[in-house]
């Protein structure tokens, strides 16, 4: 046996050097380059042993579903034309009105509020486990985080160090906002507002949050009025919103009772100045200037001279809002809503738009700092030709013409990467900046994984199952383990390569990892020690990389048309470009045996080499636009591959024989992967779908 493994490398040595002239004869397309003074003979590779495989499948689609990302929170900072956007497990950042995206953070929850501080360079948000998180904007960098804070209510103080966070415990915490540290503990369990000079907090001592159309605080105590500096109860309010403050000083209060009333700082005698006892006032704003007083009650907006208590204005309405300067409201009315401006100097209508028929509903509105952008928060139907596609939207107009600058609607997250778990009772699935995990039997998915640190596109499971690789565009690769309870944590990151990381791979042992970059090179890394062991440099950006079935080699595809071998040494490093082609290469697969390697052309076609004898041996065409993915089915049967133009190809090996062929025409395919079992075939698609076929 030793004999024929001896006779293998030998003959393999021979082959190789002499594969220019047998890649010229078998494709013109294809010179074989040979170096000069190799260092080693390439590692042998076992005989193949590929079973008989039938000619035709039926594949049948068993599942179809995509993450969509949409605006859940908005918060404008009170000082620069900044926008944030919790959307699903990530914060946006955007400076309007270029548009340009300043800061993108991940998640591992939902965010449920969301605030700046008051230095307009910190935003603050509360997720739906209970986790408070920090994040400095100029930094882009996460600044704190607190995962013991379960509970609603977040309210930014006028003074900058200083946060207000309600707990489900009865209090409300103060917290330092540069650091997340507890100052002192107040009575209440919501915060609700502070008042201009940040000595006073307001709090509402129920836990529980309000609906969207009930007052902050429909508690049967009232609001409690809490000195910041001590944390003492000062008075309790039989109100149910927090009182406003007149540039003078004086405080007008919304009572239980229906009555507003103004209460002079000096301690002089209340005065009422509106009046409708059978109203639950559900908000009060006093505009910039404090000539304007708004009072929301039942379904309805008055809109209150302050200094003679006279209505201006009373109608049905919805969400409303004064400009900064406060010279003009803006509010939402009817159904479907249209949206109004008007001038409150003139008494005029600014402008008004709609209905627009997609938008069912508007839940908020919100003004720049500057006044020169009006945020509408609601729901629609985003497209009557998918009706599933209805969530929150967040649109961003002009306030001076209500020309709508820029819509944030409900949208499908590209699929970049995909993977079985080895066991084959999840699909891993890697969304921009977050991997998700989709069960595939009775048991839960574990949670997602929040990348943190920018975009991931590829991803590889252990053959364990334990392990999971990241690559990310910045061009470090994140290592995360699994625990029993199904949570993954973070063991360690690689970093090395410069340029976004396009393919990982774990080695059958699972003790390495293979990494494929734009930084012209293929790296190997050492995962106990977490170092690199070897680096293979490509002429050009490298798009696959792929170990075969013994771990002793590593085929890599790039940019430049290269397809080549490489191997550890004693040494360091051996290499050997097996062919070259005038087009780019973008994926590149061993069949389960070793003898074969497929590689994923831009022109449309799959090449399939004899590992063994360094030749090209068919050219396999899966259609006009590049192939973007390959894999074998795990018994080695079937090889399919995913094109550009959205199809799936299947071919029986070896003879490469078309056995199915199908898919989204036009949605670029990006991913696919076999089941362990070789019973299912998952795509993933640019526009964000994903599907799980059978194949009969």
């Amino acid at each position: 046996m030793s004999f024929f493994r001896f006779g293998w490398v030998i003959a393999l040595g021979l082959i190789l050097t002499l594969s220019g002239a047998s890649c010229q004869r078998t494709s013109p397309k294809v010179s074989g380059v040979a170096e000069r003074n190799p260092p080693t003979p390439l590692p042998a590779l076992p005989a193949p042993t590929l079973p008989s495989t039938p000619l035709s499948l039926q594949p049948a689609l068993q599942a179809q579903w995509g993450f969509r990302d949409y605006p859940l929170q908005m918060a404008w900072s009170p000082r620069r034309p900044w926008l944030a956007l919790a959307s699903s497990h990530r914060v946006y950042v955007y400076h309007i009105p270029s548009m340009r995206l300043l800061a993108f953070f991940t998640t591992e929850a939902r965010v449920l509020e969301l605030a700046f501080a008051a230095d307009g360079e910190r935003l603050i948000s509360r997720l739906e486990t209970g986790t408070l998180k920090a994040w400095g904007i100029p930094s882009r960098r996460e600044e704190w985080s607190d995962a013991g804070m379960i509970g609603t209510g977040l309210i930014a103080s006028p003074d900058p160090a200083i946060l207000a966070v309600g707990h489900a415990d009865g209090w409300v915490r103060l917290l330092e906002t540069a650091t997340g540290r507890e100052i002192r503990r107040v009575p209440g369990a919501r915060p609700l507002g502070f008042s201009p000079d940040g000595e006073r907090l307001f709090t509402c001592p129920s836990p529980a949050p309000p609906g969207l159309e009930d007052p902050p605080c429909p508690s049967p105590s009232g609001l409690l009025e809490v000195e910041v500096a001590t944390g003492r109860a000062r008075e309790i309010l039989p109100a149910e919103v927090p009182p406003v403050w007149t540039p003078e000083g004086e405080r007008i209060l919304g009572g239980r009772d229906g009555v507003i009333r103004r209460r002079d700082p000096r301690g002089g005698a209340e005065a009422i100045l509106w009046r409708s006892p059978s109203a639950r006032i559900r908000a009060l704003q006093l505009s910039g200037d404090g000539r304007w007083l708004l009072i929301r009650y039942a379904d309805f907006l008055d809109l209150v001279e302050r200094g003679s208590g006279r209505i201006r204005w009373s109608e049905p309405a919805g969400p409303a809002v004064f400009s900064p300067d406060g010279t003009a409201l803006a509010w939402a009315k009817g159904s479907p809503p249209m949206l109004v401006l008007r001038d409150l100097r003139s008494g005029r209508e600014r402008w008004a738009v709609g209905p627009e028929l997609w938008i069912r509903h508007v839940h908020a509105l919100a003004f720049s700092a500057n006044g020169r952008w009006l945020a509408v928060r609601g729901e629609g139907q985003v497209d009557p030709n998918f009706p599933e596609l209805i969530g929150p939207f967040v649109q961003i107009r002009e306030a001076a013409t209500s020309a709508e600058r820029y819509r944030f609607l409900p949208r499908l997250l590209p699929v970049w990467g995909l993977g079985f778990t080895p066991d084959g009772a999840a699909l891993g699935l890697l969304e921009g900046a977050l991997v998700r995990f989709r069960s595939l039997s009775d048991g839960p998915a574990d949670p997602p994984i929040p990348l943190q640190s920018g975009e991931g596109l590829s991803l590889a499971f252990s053959p364990e199952g334990d392990r999971l690789a990241v690559g990310l565009a910045e061009g470090p690769i994140r290592l995360y383990r699994r625990a029993p309870d199904g949570n993954w944590s973070l063991e360690g990151i690689l970093i090395g390569h410069r340029g976004p990381v396009r393919a990982v791979t774990f080695s059958p042992d699972g003790r390495r990892l293979a990494s494929a970059s734009w930084d012209w090179t293929t790296r190997i890394w050492d995962l106990d020690r977490r170092m690199e062991r070897a680096r293979i440099r490509h002429a050009a950006e490298v798009w696959d990389v792929a170990f075969s079935p013994d771990g002793q080699l590593l085929a890599s595809v790039g940019g430049e048309g290269t397809l080549l071998l490489g191997w550890e040494t004693a040494d360091g490093v051996g290499r050997r470009v097996l062919g070259r082609y005038p087009f780019r290469l973008y994926a590149v697969a061993f069949s389960p045996d070793g003898r074969y390697l497929a590689v994923g052309a831009e022109d449309g076609t799959v090449r399939l080499w004899d590992a063994l004898a360094g030749s090209e041996r068919r050219v396999l065409r899966a259609g006009a636009k590049a192939v973007r993915a390959l894999a074998f089915s795990p018994d080695g049967r079937w090889l399919a591959a995913g094109s550009e133009e959205g199809e799936v190809s299947l071919w029986a090996m070896p003879e490469g024989t078309l056995g199915a062929h199908w898919g989204r025409a036009g949605d670029p395919l990006r991913a696919l992967a076999f089941s362990p079992d070789g019973a299912y075939l998952a795509l993933g698609y640019r526009s964000g779908i994903v599907q799980l076929w059978r194949l009969q």
